[in-house]
């Protein structure tokens, strides 16, 4: 590994400060053979993820992953141990239910979709419900992070190199580490929740500094700083993970 790289060495992208990162995830709920469901999805620049999450009794029973676009050669198998949310109950926090599965044994954002499809089964809301994230290439001053759902906007947070700026109530707390610790004392369950949507699409968007399909054949072991950060990158599966193209 003597040829490890910070994020600093990546190649940058030549049109950053052009363009707008995007990521909407969606929910919708039915029942097949197997029982009621909820089918969550993911898509953004760089993940399409999706999940059928069978429920009865307030407790999932099954679930069905499917990993569209992946980011490396290995992220599909962080399915097998999604499957530990099996016989949680959809009532339990997203902060105790990220407590309990171990993050290096996840994939992040397959993860996350999977307990916001808890949170959603548990509102017995059987109305679709889509959120879009948009987050414009951050120039000096910041960038705007929006968050609508189902069209409406929900928030609108200004944010510069990982610290709120607005709104006012929030600003200088962090937006990366020290985060969670801040935005779980949020009183307001919705809100709460939006702010951990919307922070995981900032947290994304920020690859958009750097051009990705340069770096497409290479193992992940060479990417310093993400070493142990979730399922591909951590050993042993680090030192045979390739960064996939496109």
């Amino acid at each position: 590994m003597s040829n490890q790289r910070n994020a600093t060495d990546y190649p940058m992208n030549p049109t950053y400060g052009q363009g707008v990162f995007h990521r909407k995830i969606r929910f919708t709920q039915g029942s097949d053979s197997t029982g009621q469901y909820v089918f969550a999805e993911l898509e953004d620049c760089y993940h399409g993820f999706r999940i059928k999450l069978y429920h009865h009794n307030g407790v999932i029973t099954a679930m069905e992953p499917e990993a569209g676009r992946t980011p490396l050669s290995t992220c599909a198998g962080a399915a097998e141990p999604l499957k530990a949310l099996i016989g949680k109950s959809i009532h339990d926090s997203s902060k105790l239910l990220n407590k309990q599965m171990n993050p290096k044994e996840n994939c992040t954002h397959w993860l996350d979709l999977s307990i916001l499809a808890m949170n959603y089964a548990a509102q017995e809301n059987s109305s679709p419900c889509t959120y879009h994230i948009k987050v414009p290439d951050e120039l000096e001053g910041g960038t705007s992070c929006k968050l609508y759902m189902n069209g409406t906007l929900l928030l609108d947070w200004a944010i510069e190199n990982w610290v709120v700026l607005t709104p006012t109530q929030y600003a200088g707390k962090p937006f990366y580490k020290g985060f969670a610790a801040w935005a779980n004392t949020i009183e307001d369950d919705k809100e709460r929740e939006a702010a951990f949507i919307l922070q995981k699409g900032y947290f994304v968007s920020r690859a958009r500094f750097y051009d990705m399909e340069t770096l497409a054949g290479e193992c992940a072991d060479q990417q310093k700083e993400m070493i142990g950060a979730c399922y591909s990158y951590s050993a042993p599966l680090v030192h045979t993970a390739i960064r996939t193209k496109g």
